[in-house]
């Protein structure tokens, strides 16, 4: 669950200095609202006890996912011009904890490194999109009594590709994936990441599949 801390804040519109609470940890799997907060842009925005005003502020932060192989330090956007510094703080700092916070978690992927809530914020809304459409390619696949394998997250979004991919009942390889995305393909040509599947699948030079999660 996402945990929180307590911060110093001076208000940037009457100058009142006041303790707000920051999410220090944020679960994206488990904190469904915090997580809409952070797409809704309303994450690191704070109502002065004083004027009433609402000002923006930053705190570093540390954004886990581990069904979508999520693990993001989120740093105020001020640190870029300091980006090199921050990154190999944070990269000396997580080495001792990988284990608890990566592995342990089910996580496989490098930890990402962004700076201000913007970057976060398109990566999920992304996934969001992603999420609608293997939605979509999973309903067909079922209809067509075909088999669907999950795919590695991270390598999804490096790919641009689905989630999860359709595959020939009682098959495996390549060539069973590309016919089965071939009719999904041909009953619908609106998802562009199952077009974009097909793409990635025929550049493939054998019949292993590294993508696919196990």
């Amino acid at each position: 669950m996402a945990t929180k801390g307590i911060f110093r804040v001076e208000c940037t519109a009457c100058g009142e200095s006041f303790d707000a609470d920051f999410w220090t940890v944020v679960r994206g799997d488990r904190d469904r609202d915090v997580k809409e907060l952070i797409l809704s842009g309303e994450f690191d925005l704070l109502m002065c006890p004083k004027c009433s005003a609402m000002i923006q502020h930053e705190e570093p932060f540390l954004y886990i996912d581990p069904p979508k192989d999520i693990l993001a330090f989120v740093m105020p956007e001020s640190y870029e011009a300091e980006k090199e510094k921050w990154i190999g703080r944070l990269s000396a700092d997580f080495e001792p904890v990988r284990a608890t916070l990566a592995g342990g978690q089910g996580i496989s992927g490098e930890p990402l490194y962004l700076f201000g809530l913007g970057p976060l914020s398109a990566l999920l809304e992304n996934d969001r999109d992603r999420e609608e459409e293997t939605e979509v390619m999973e309903f067909m696949a079922r209809e067509d009594g075909l088999h669907l394998k999950p795919v590695k997250p991270a390598m999804a979004r490096e790919l641009n590709i689905l989630f999860s991919l359709p595959m020939q009942a009682g098959l495996t390889g390549r060539a069973a994936a590309v016919k089965a995305a071939e009719a999904l393909y041909a009953r619908n040509d609106a998802l562009p990441r199952l077009k974009k599947l097909l793409e990635v699948l025929g550049s493939l030079k054998d019949e292993g599949i590294p993508f696919i999660k196990n």
